[in-house]
């Protein structure tokens, strides 16, 4: 949603995160990093956040065993998408700041603005 403060994820869709429960399959899984990816601007770190799950997306084929580390990764990403910040728009005013970050997994650059 974007209104004069900002852009914020939909409040409909946050609802939707609180009530849903762990994948049970692969095509649920994909539904629900298809939803997370749509948000990711809002959650700092998304890709390392995601990893435990997407390595199931990497195991065609294998059982669907869902375990620990993958669970703890989804219940971070739905606790982070609906704490989600406003990400205001830029203004004449304020700092730019320029975030990178890198891992084994993922690497990532992040433009922002510091504002009252």
């Amino acid at each position: 949603m974007v209104d004069k403060h900002g852009i914020r994820p939909d409040p409909d869709a946050v609802e939707a995160v609180l009530t849903s429960k762990s994948p049970k399959t692969e095509h649920q899984l994909m539904s629900f990093l298809g939803f997370a990816n749509y948000y990711r601007e809002f959650i700092k770190g998304y890709e390392d956040k995601v990893h435990p799950m997407q390595q199931f997306m990497r195991h065609k084929g294998k059982k669907f065993t869902w375990n620990d580390a993958a669970e703890e990764s989804f219940q971070r990403i739905k606790k982070e998408l609906c704490e989600a910040p406003v990400l205001c728009m830029p203004t004449a005013k304020g700092m730019c700041v320029l975030d990178t970050d890198a891992s084994v997994v993922a690497i990532s650059g992040i433009l922002h603005q510091e504002q009252e």
